[in-house]
């Protein structure tokens, strides 16, 4: 006779089950208890330094940011500044002290290097600035113009631009950004420089920019300059107020000749879309690197909270925001058809991306070949 096998009552499994239940509630709220415990108290002051091609995008999530936070750490009190400042000139305000951000996103990582250079420089000390950072978006370099002018000048790089500026009877109206200041005009004068001596950017030397033809190729293009602005948002907001006969050929990012043209200023005021160009010598991409800093300013506390804008930033519903400001995502290589068009001025396809730069002594002293070549009364 076979033992009557007893099975187990319903209950036994519920009651283990709620258990373990507890278990976890109490285990949640230990942790969260002590990450409270650690980061609460005073609040929090997060403040972020970023490059102003960014600043739609920024001003977008930046609530949604102070919302989220409110929903994920409710007894956590925090303060958030985000302020938009060109890279170089950011770049040379934290490593004095005269800003104190626990964020800095320059434009470009090409900036992190020269930021770590000069810290220690500056510092004495062989401890490095940025040490931890990440990059969800970012936009090529292009030459930007109207639809008019790009119709009948031909322009399909900085060869032709150089080409167009040298004409006895031009009428071009050149700009770019400050290269001392700015991100995208010190992209400008790296493609210009390597242009003049038809080198890829990675490959240019000291050699070349002490090179009497390149200086001369680069002084030709820029005594069409009539303006060096200090930021690149700032820049298209002047193409844009000034229109054609104002400037009609300026080097900026991708993505703010989308912004432009989806907010419709340019087709309500002057008639004409903006239009990008993808020089044909090669297009450098802007990464956007936001860093933490390792500065004595900056307080554990503000490194954690840091850290929760990192991972709010990557947040699905967050990234999503971005190709609305003509933003390319690392994470998603298709880009929208309904933003990335011909009719809001762009490709939406990139051809010949340049993913490297020079040197790092080619980089500290390009600007004294731009010093020596810019116009004089820009």
């Amino acid at each position: 006779m076979r033992p009557i096998r007893r099975q187990k009552r319903p209950w036994t499994l519920i009651l283990v089950i709620f258990l373990i239940g507890i278990l976890i509630g109490a285990l949640i709220g230990y942790f969260y208890g002590l990450v409270v415990s650690q980061v609460g108290g005073e609040t929090i002051r997060l403040e972020m330094v970023y490059g102003s091609e960014k600043r739609g995008w920024i001003e977008e999530v930046a609530p949604l940011f102070e919302e989220w936070w409110e929903e994920e750490f409710p007894e956590v009190q925090i303060d958030v500044f985000f302020r938009p400042l060109g890279s170089r000139e950011s770049m040379v305000s934290v490593i004095t002290g005269g800003i104190k951000p626990t964020i800095w996103s320059p434009a470009s990582t090409v900036w992190i290097p020269l930021a770590n250079l000069m810290w220690a420089e500056e510092r004495g000390t062989s401890e490095t600035l940025v040490t931890e950072w990440e990059t969800f978006i970012y936009s090529p370099i292009i030459i930007g113009t109207w639809e008019n002018y790009a119709k009948t000048q031909g322009i399909t790089g900085f060869q032709s631009l150089h080409d167009l500026a040298i004409l006895p009877d031009s009428e071009l109206l050149f700009a770019h950004t400050n290269p001392q200041l700015s991100n995208s005009g010190f992209m400008a004068v790296i493609l210009e420089a390597a242009v003049a001596a038809s080198k890829n950017p990675a490959e240019l030397s000291l050699d070349d920019l002490k090179d009497a033809s390149v200086k001369q190729w680069m002084t030709e293009l820029e005594a069409k300059a009539v303006y060096y602005g200090e930021s690149t948002g700032f820049l298209i907001d002047q193409a844009t107020e000034t229109g054609p006969n104002g400037l009609n050929v300026f080097v900026v990012y991708e993505n703010l000749i989308i912004e432009k043209n989806l907010a419709g200023d340019p087709q309500a005021v002057w008639n004409q879309n903006l239009k990008a160009i993808y020089p044909e010598e090669g297009v450098l991409l802007s990464d956007h690197p936001f860093c933490i800093l390792n500065a004595p300013w900056v307080s554990d506390r503000q490194r954690w909270a840091a850290g929760e804008f990192f991972r709010f930033l990557q947040s699905e519903e967050i990234l999503e925001l971005a190709p609305e400001h003509g933003f390319r995502l690392f994470s998603t290589p298709e880009v929208p058809s309904d933003v990335f068009n011909s009719q809001n001025g762009v490709e939406s396809t990139l051809t010949i991306p340049l993913h490297s730069s020079p040197q790092g002594e080619v980089l500290l002293r390009i600007n004294d070949l731009w010093e020596v070549s810019k116009a004089k009364g820009a």
